[in-house]
């Protein structure tokens, strides 16, 4: 059955009107009768995502200030979510850099909110969230060891060895505050009226782990994100005890950027992808 099927016969939604909203490697999103965003997902891994992702939209209603997606279809047989679209604009660079001194300001504070929401919510008993970073990055260690020793220079195999000699013994980065984490927060995923976020979407990436992965792409510099100087504001709203901490992960997820690529490209057979990461570890 193609989408508009599936949603009449298992939702019992007529639908008027469909327009594909966008799609990644993982899904894709329709607006449908312009007033409900339905998600689907593309292979098993973002099934299982979808699932969780909708736990953790439940266990978040009622606790959050701004709007958040609320869940009203769902078909685990067809991996479908849909929800009353959030109306707005996904900020852009392009809109920040249009809002006065005092947006800015109203939009780091009422980040900071929502993430000081998220983080101070008791810890949801949802199976597969738990995220512990440093296991990741030992499984990341072993399977590169694995998988590009043999194809790299050995000044390659130096800085990936020094690399992950840092992040194992910083005690900045393996030792850290555990919260419940949207895990993706970017600009993209802010919803913006008349200069003002009203809700924030695309929970699809949470996970009980690190707080500071929140601050991550706040505090990116690039043509995507709005630029550290926000991320720095919303730290100071957040009240985060050493912003020294966060800025270092932001950091270092710029620098394994390539990592990503590279397992994620392997992972997913997309050739391009870890051969751009691959490039850029051989090129170092």
């Amino acid at each position: 059955m193609d989408i508009k099927e599936i949603i009449e016969s298992e939702f019992g939604l007529t639908v008027r009107h469909i327009i594909v909203l966008g799609q990644g490697l993982d899904s894709i999103a329709y607006l449908v009768n312009n007033e409900y965003i339905f998600k689907q997902s593309k292979h098993d891994e973002a099934r299982n995502n979808l699932k969780k992702e909708i736990q953790v939209l439940n266990y978040l209603k009622g606790k959050i200030t701004l709007q958040i997606p609320d869940i009203e279809y769902y078909s685990e047989k067809y991996s479908i979510c849909g929800y009353k679209d959030i109306k707005g604009d996904n900020l852009t660079p392009d809109i920040y850099k249009n809002m006065s001194d005092d947006e800015k300001e109203k939009l780091a504070k009422d980040i900071a909110l929502f993430l000081r929401e998220m983080h101070s919510i008791p810890l949801p008993d949802i199976d597969e969230l738990d995220w512990n970073v440093m296991e990741d990055y030992k499984s990341d260690y072993d399977a590169l060891r694995e998988m590009i020793y043999d194809k790299i220079p050995d000044k390659s195999k130096g800085y990936l060895d020094n690399l992950y000699n840092r992040i194992f013994n910083d005690e900045r980065i393996t030792k850290y505050v555990k919260a419940l984490c949207h895990n993706d927060l970017g600009c993209k995923h802010m919803i913006i009226q008349n200069n003002k976020v009203v809700g924030i979407i695309d929970f699809g990436d949470a996970a009980v782990t690190d707080r500071d992965k929140d601050f991550v792409y706040l505090l990116e510099d690039s043509d995507e994100e709005i630029g550290r100087e926000f991320g720095l504001n919303v730290l100071e709203y957040y009240d985060h005890p050493n912003v020294d901490i966060p800025i270092l992960k932001a950091d270092l997820n710029d620098e394994y950027y390539p990592i990503e690529q590279i397992l994620g490209g392997q992972a997913m057979k997309l050739d391009y992808m870890y051969n751009k990461g691959l490039n850029k570890i051989i090129n170092i």
